[in-house]
């Protein structure tokens, strides 16, 4: 795979010219970020009620209710594609994506302080960071944008010679790749994982390039 296009990359299932030609891929990619709205949008409620429990225990149930309905019309608008939808949901992916970061952080403390019993919660937080982080990050992508709109974009894409589209099987981008050329060392630009199955490239004696 060419170096200099490895940032030419698309959310998957969106067609070089045209996002009318393929969106199945997207959609996945889609109804997967959909589920971690509905899921964060439950930690944002958690979150609201605990603050409002601490400043004033009378208005929380107020408060609670209130960012239930947010929460919830925000996820249906988010699954369903609603313009107005999609930046309130990357904010609610984000603010669970800060609690986790802080329970991580707190739970690297109790590590360190010889607490080994906080590793499990340290990985679990962490990896819960990483996640909301990364789906967060997916809202800046011009191609996602033109998938979740429905809109023709029409990005200078050109396939060179002796090039394809293929998904990375990690994340479901798609690149241009040189198959000729792909070694068992190249990872997705996107989120650093092998383009190859380690155990397929151990199969087929690829071994990674120094």
């Amino acid at each position: 795979m060419q170096p200099d296009r490895g940032d030419q990359i698309v959310v998957a299932g969106m067609a070089t010219n045209s996002l009318l030609a393929n969106t199945s891929l997207f959609d996945r990619i889609h109804r997967g970020t959909s589920f971690i709205v509905l899921i964060d949008g439950l930690i944002v409620m958690y979150l609201f009620w605990a603050i409002a429990r601490l400043i004033s225990p009378e208005i929380s149930s107020l408060v609670l209710g209130i960012v239930t309905l947010v929460a919830f019309f925000t996820w249906t608008s988010y699954r369903k594609r609603a313009e107005w939808a999609y930046w309130p949901a990357a904010i609610m992916i984000m603010i669970a994506g800060l609690f986790f970061a802080l329970n991580a952080l707190d739970s690297l403390i109790f590590v360190v302080s010889g607490n080994v019993g906080g590793l499990l919660f340290l990985f679990l937080t962490g990896w819960a960071t990483l996640g909301s982080f990364r789906r967060f990050m997916y809202h800046f992508n011009t191609m996602y944008k033109s998938g979740y709109f429905n809109t023709e974009d029409n990005m200078d894409f050109q396939l060179e010679q002796g090039e394809m589209l293929a998904a990375c099987p990690s994340c479901m981008a798609v690149l241009a790749i040189r198959p000729s050329m792909l070694s068992a060392s190249d990872r997705c630009p996107h989120c650093q994982s092998p383009l190859i199955d380690p155990q397929l490239a151990a199969k087929y004696g690829l071994t990674e390039e120094q």
